[in-house]
């Protein structure tokens, strides 16, 4: 289904900030205490964000983090990876758990994330998206179940500020249709960690997040893990988050990132069919 609106609970975290002296107490408070209500020592997931240089998106991440209605407990921790900016300031005054990782890599960042973690099942989100209530609720009832080894779900763009979602519907539409049909045959090739999930020890034993690859070690460590269970794929609103679209509109903009999609997805027809 097309999603030409944004919906109203994106809106609620979708606060105006530069920087952490920027961010308002009543934010900081909603975050604090909406993190100590979710978190235990016990947590049975772990949610692992990497982040580079979102010293402008990650307390509007984490205030949808801290909104999650669930009673699974859960810990999150940021691995800040060679942030410049005003990251880790951000992350102090909102009081979540960080650790710095000084190799350079999203993958790097992940695997530091992994092997700090102490819950059953990791989360992957990003540092950039906003994240649904029922996210975390959602991707934990799907991983409880026994055949289950990893589950992802979908994801839609923010347009940038006074902007439609139109002409971003149609390319995430034109997006489902070719995961419809990579699908078929590779169903690891979808899983995006901005949404991923999957159990803990079993990563582990296949070696986590390859940090030699720049691009796709969520596809590979999905692949893995794949010959230890079922991927589930989620299709409903509760699962698909909301990222910041400033990648669509860099390098060309929408249209070059539709052609380029387009040649690429066609190049590899045959692989999928």
């Amino acid at each position: 289904m097309l999603q030409f609106r944004v919906p109203s609970w994106v809106n609620k975290h979708q606060f105006e900030y530069e920087n952490a002296d920027e961010l308002s107490n009543s934010v900081v408070s909603t975050i604090v205490f909406g993190m100590k209500k979710l978190n235990s020592n016990n947590s049975i997931a772990s949610i692992v964000i990497p982040v580079w240089n979102e010293e402008k998106n990650i307390a509007r991440t984490l205030s949808s983090l801290a909104a999650q209605k669930t009673d699974y407990s859960f810990e999150v921790i940021v691995v800040n990876n060679n942030s410049t900016d005003g990251t880790q300031a951000v992350l102090d005054r909102c009081g979540v758990q960080s650790f710095f990782e000084p190799r350079q890599g999203i993958p790097w960042a992940r695997q530091a994330g992994l092997e700090k973690a102490r819950g059953k099942y990791i989360l992957c989100a990003d540092g950039d998206s906003l994240y649904p209530e029922n996210w975390v609720e959602t991707l934990v009832q799907s991983l409880e179940q026994p055949d289950v080894a990893v589950v992802y779900g979908r994801h839609s763009f923010i347009p940038p500020k006074n902007s439609s979602r139109i002409s971003i519907a149609i390319y995430e539409w034109f997006a489902e249709i070719s995961f419809k049909i990579r699908g078929r045959k590779k169903l690891h090739l979808n899983a995006m960690a901005a949404s991923l999930g999957f159990r803990r020890d079993w990563a582990l034993e296949v070696g986590g997040f390859d940090p030699a690859m720049k691009r796709g070690s969520d596809g590979r460590l999905t692949f893995h893990l794949a010959q230890k269970g079922g991927i589930t794929v989620l299709h409903e609103d509760d699962a698909r988050v909301w990222t910041d679209s400033r990648r669509l509109f860099t390098n060309g903009g929408l249209v070059k990132a539709f052609v380029s999609r387009a040649w690429k997805e066609i190049k590899r027809f045959k692989e999928y069919v």
